[in-house]
């Protein structure tokens, strides 16, 4: 899942005002963020194998240390902590929403993937599979991204003109980078796949700085 994962960022800010948007897409791609980084050093592995399931080449055999249920708890308090450090107000509900959103990707990815989700390091390993199901699963992702998008805009309003817009620009940028990475060819050694995810989830927080933090403030 990708654009998916968007959607409980873009709720975020229905919770916590305080909590800003480009923070929450942080959130919710964190372990992903931490897989990107441990795949090109080794520690994790993934496999490409075109038509491995309907929807993704990627056979995520081995990251025990970022998507299993045990470390994605673990990593949401850490990133939940980090927060309560930075944040200026509503330290303790900013904290609960990041880890929250932490925890979020775990749980979307928990109905796509195949049993590759660990329930701790080395325990036996979960997954829906709704992956091998294009329809249903692209339904689930833009669902997703789609209601929070709504609950996003419901929750604030625009600070000019544009900011009437910016949402629905995000909404569809998102889209866009989704299609993109969806039907171009995958990268020709798995270890790339880290530093593309890592720029990737870092354009998206940026476009979420830009387009509705900037844009937009709590109703």
């Amino acid at each position: 899942m990708f654009v998916g994962h968007y959607g409980p960022a873009l709720a975020g800010p229905r919770f916590v005002k305080t909590v800003p948007v480009w923070a929450m897409c942080v959130a919710v791609q964190f372990l992903d963020y931490l897989w990107g980084a441990f795949v090109y050093f080794g520690i994790e592995h993934v496999r490409i194998e075109p038509g491995f399931t309907e929807v993704s080449p990627l056979d995520l055999h081995d990251m025990p240390w970022t998507h299993s249920l045990l470390m994605a708890v673990v990593w949401s308090i850490v990133l939940g902590f980090v927060w309560s450090l930075i944040a200026r107000t509503q330290r303790r509900a900013g904290a609960i929403i990041i880890g929250l959103g932490v925890f979020s990707h775990w749980l979307l990815d928990l109905l796509v993937h195949v049993p590759d989700l660990a329930l701790w390091p080395g325990g036996p390993k979960v997954g829906f599979g709704l992956w091998n199901n294009e329809p249903v699963a692209l339904t689930l992702e833009f669902g997703v991204l789609a209601v929070g998008l709504l609950l996003y805009i419901s929750a604030t309003k625009a600070k000019g003109a544009f900011g009437k817009f910016s949402p629905w620009i995000f909404g569809v940028l998102l889209v866009g980078l989704y299609s993109i990475s969806f039907f171009a060819p995958p990268p020709e050694t798995a270890q790339q796949f880290g530093p593309m995810a890592i720029v990737l989830y870092t354009l998206v927080a940026v476009l979420a700085w830009l387009l509705c933090d900037r844009m937009r403030e709590a109703n």
